[in-house]
């Protein structure tokens, strides 16, 4: 687990640590950049097989060594150790907020049901958050079962968690710039029956990867297939707005340049469903210095003079362990990598962020000591 911070903030997270559990690690070392995607497929997947309800026992052994069966979870439910952690860690976090008016949250699991991602995320105190919609590893998908709606609907009502701050995060496998006609289209498939599960359950936004052409193609032919895509969604669909995330610019994919996702909306029919996540971790690596306060100024100006802030519809906050203009994907807990704690202060003192989700997809078992780190961040 990384060093913790020796100030007087530990104060208070030291309370809570040992309720944590303590961070699994998610590292791979390989030397081929073709092989980024699979490192953030790994980081999510660790993230999907554990369940708050797995935090203070990962699995429970019989004398034989083999996991005993575990009983089935009423779904649509919070469960004991949920409550347990949004009353003492979720609370510490809420508390830490004060006038902030950043929606601080982080990538919730949805082991177990659909609506466990929204008790996961008030049990870390969370006022956004993300999650899969389903299964992120495979193309094919089971429909949306009736029951898991109603868990949804009943969760939601039971703890009047805003739907306006939930942006669920499309799978990886999709490729909406596609040179390949086969992968193209079960990239708009598998997409758009992503985004009418998302309608179903009440949820606006919708945050995605533009892409890459694999070399295949142009960087031109793939922002234009892109753009296709997304119209093929948003003329089969009736409200979810489809949120574009700022790549690092790592071998083919498009994103990685703010002129990329503009050309990309350029190319939209519809202006009103389309939207823009800037992710930290990957603007820096693209090339975007954010470490001080005038080069900050100066990459969000050219985001508003280029994109526009009538896009910006969620960010992701994310330290990053490669160096600027690296072109690699590397998340990092924050304060801990090369854009340290100044850049997040930043970000936290940026009015024209107030209001937006804000989630964290640094390695996990820190999150709630990062949420107040930030929240303390915030002179608002």
């Amino acid at each position: 687990m990384p060093s913790r911070r020796k100030n007087k903030r530990n104060a208070d997270i030291n309370q809570i640590e040992p309720i944590l559990e303590p961070k699994r690690s998610g590292k791979i070392k390989t030397s081929e950049p073709n092989k980024e995607a699979l490192l953030e497929v790994f980081a999510v997947q660790k993230k999907e097989n554990t369940c708050v309800d797995d935090l203070k026992v990962k699995v429970a052994k019989d004398t034989k060594g083999v996991p005993s069966k575990r009983k089935k979870k009423i779904g649509g439910e919070e469960n004991k150790i949920q409550k347990e952690m949004r009353e003492s860690i979720g609370k510490k976090v809420l508390d830490s907020v004060k006038k902030s008016k950043k929606l601080l949250g982080v990538h919730a699991s949805a082991a177990g049901g659909l609506e466990q991602a929204i008790f996961n995320a008030r049990a870390e105190g969370c006022q956004s958050f993300a999650l899969f919609l389903r299964n992120q590893r495979r193309w094919d998908s089971k429909p949306l079962e009736e029951e898991v709606v109603v868990n949804w609907w009943k969760a939601i009502k039971e703890t009047q968690f805003p739907l306006e701050r939930v942006v669920p995060h499309g799978s990886y496998l999709m490729n909406p710039g596609s040179y390949d006609e086969q992968t193209l289209t079960k990239t708009r498939v598998a997409m758009l029956e992503e985004c009418q599960r998302a309608e179903k359950l009440g949820i606006t936004l919708y945050n995605f990867h533009p892409g890459s052409s694999v070399g295949k193609c142009t960087t031109e032919e793939c922002i234009a297939r892109c753009a296709e895509t997304i119209d093929y969604v948003v003329e089969r669909t009736e409200n979810v707005i489809m949120v574009v995330e700022t790549m690092a610019g790592q071998g083919n994919t498009i994103g990685g340049k703010f002129e990329e996702l503009r050309d990309i909306i350029d190319k939209v029919k519809n202006k009103d469903r389309i939207g823009v996540c800037i992710d930290t971790c990957h603007i820096f690596a693209a090339g975007y210095d954010i470490r001080k306060k005038e080069s900050y100024d100066d990459t969000m100006r050219k985001f508003g003079e280029i994109v526009g802030f009538e896009y910006l519809k969620a960010i992701h906050l994310n330290d990053s362990k490669a160096d600027l203009g690296s072109h690699l994907d590397r998340h990092e807990n924050i304060g801990k990598g090369k854009l340290k704690e100044e850049t997040f202060s930043h970000f936290m003192n940026d009015t024209r962020l107030d209001g937006i989700p804000m989630i964290l997809e640094t390695p996990e078992g820190m999150y709630p000591e990062e949420m107040i780190l930030l929240y303390e961040l915030d002179n608002n």
